[in-house]
């Protein structure tokens, strides 16, 4: 069993005075079907 670690990740978006979140850690197991879901236009794909 393989794990994904995410530590210490703060978001926000750059027009917002507040954080969605700060400071946040957790882990995946890389056996789990996992999936991101939101509004459109809202972040869940980042390019440069």
């Amino acid at each position: 069993m393989s794990f994904i670690n995410v530590s210490n990740v703060t978001f926000g978006y750059e027009e917002s005075f507040e954080n969605v979140f700060e400071h946040v850690s957790f882990q995946i197991d890389t056996n789990w079907r996992l999936g991101f879901i939101g509004r459109n236009g809202r972040g869940k794909t980042h390019r440069k």
